[in-house]
């Protein structure tokens, strides 16, 4: 029987995401208005600007999905809802510690990976967790908000790495 868990992290848009987003529109109509009045000049500066900020918009509303399947761990980046990107893939029996942030165990975790991958939502209010990737190709320590199923499912093929004694 396989296991697979699948747990979408989302959030509410920021408020600098919707910033971003109404000043596109405002700079164009601002290029628009200037290339009328015979200002091309300032109408491309408005409209390289508003360009700049639809790419640099999309980092501002971020959502994670965590998958789990079979010990295999995924974590997927979710730009505006539209696009994602895998960020990292790991088995759980590489990781040497998973628990809270600021717990005991993390705090006196010897050698700790310099590689620090932050994949929380901005404005959470989910506990986070700290796996410390010690096996594999790449050591790092990944700060995430997984659920209680999650958790979970981690405890069945790593139980000595899982810290769960928090919930």
């Amino acid at each position: 029987m396989d296991n697979f868990y699948e747990q979408l992290v989302n959030t509410e848009k920021p408020a600098k995401y919707t910033l971003a987003k109404t000043m596109v529109y405002v700079l164009v109509a601002l290029a628009l208005a200037s290339s009328f009045i015979g200002q091309m000049l300032l109408s491309i500066l408005f409209l390289a600007l508003a360009g700049g900020l639809f790419f640099i918009k999309k980092n501002f509303f971020l959502e994670y999905e965590y998958v789990f399947t079979n010990g295999e761990i995924d974590i997927d980046k979710i730009f505006e809802m539209k696009s994602r990107k895998r960020i990292i893939t790991f088995s759980i029996k590489e990781v040497e510690l998973l628990a809270i942030e600021n717990s005991d165990a993390v705090k006196n975790f010897s050698n700790k990976p310099s590689k620090i991958l932050n994949l929380v939502p901005e404005k959470t209010r989910s506990k986070i967790y700290v796996a410390m990737v010690t096996g594999g190709a790449e050591r790092v320590q990944i700060r995430f908000t997984p659920d209680e199923k999650f958790i979970e499912c981690c405890f069945k093929y790593n139980p000595k790495a899982v810290k769960r004694n928090n919930f």
